[in-house]
């Protein structure tokens, strides 16, 4: 009976689990390919913060995370795409194919680091929720001419109390990585989908080569595809 129960419990939270997914908002046409996409803090003025600060704390907190956001978006759009910087709240207009990418947090909860840590598997998981304008500085700066969203939280990873191995070693190591995946982890997996959003436009215009194209998850109906 504990094994069966145990094995409902572990098909109920892999299922309940999910990684970052897109969500389509608005599409137009603009000319060619950037040669630089600048990235610039998400607002956090009207976002749902399901965490434990409050005050100054929770002003350090939002900082931090827009700060982890636009350094992984600027990092990972380098890497496997464009070259990408971020940038501070100054406004940059009439630049030669230059992007610029902002938005705002929509949600973010924090969850337990305790469940993530003992449990794992999507107990006790986070949260992030964005909304992602893109603008093209050269030709029309005020109007974003791609709109869209991500959503999705913490991993599948098991925690201590689940982890499969009777060694003590083992089981710490699976507490400490199942602690891990809070949402720093989130803000990279959000920042691998932008630039997998970025691409499938770039792809579909013959921008850039197939074996360059990264395909984006998106999400339709509840469904990830």
């Amino acid at each position: 009976m504990a094994k069966a129960a145990v094995g409902l419990f572990l098909t109920l939270v892999l299922v309940s689990c999910a990684s970052v997914s897109v969500e389509d908002g608005t599409e137009r046409i603009t000319q060619k390919m950037p040669e630089i996409i600048y990235v610039a803090d998400f607002s956090t003025a009207h976002s749902d913060f399901e965490v434990d600060r409050t005050g100054k704390d929770l002003a350090e907190f939002k900082k931090n995370l827009q700060l982890m956001l636009k350094t992984a978006m600027a990092t990972d759009l380098t890497d496997r795409l464009v070259t990408a910087a971020a940038v501070g709240k100054g406004k940059q207009s009439g630049l030669k194919n230059a992007w610029l990418v902002r938005g705002e947090f929509t949600t973010v909860q924090q969850g337990s680091r305790l469940l993530r840590s003992a449990i794992g598997f999507g107990a006790g998981g986070t949260k992030v929720e964005t909304r992602v304008e893109v603008y093209d500085l050269a030709q029309n700066p005020d109007t974003p001419f791609l709109t869209f969203s991500t959503t999705g939280g913490s991993g599948s990873e098991p925690g201590a109390i689940l982890a499969l191995s009777a060694d003590p070693l083992q089981i710490a190591v699976g507490g400490v990585t199942g602690a891990a995946h809070g949402l720093s982890e989130d803000t990279k997996r959000t920042a691998r989908e932008v630039t997998a959003e970025f691409s499938d436009y770039m792809f579909k215009r013959g921008w850039i080569p197939e074996d360059q194209w990264i395909q984006p998850k998106h999400r339709r109906g509840g469904d990830v595809w």
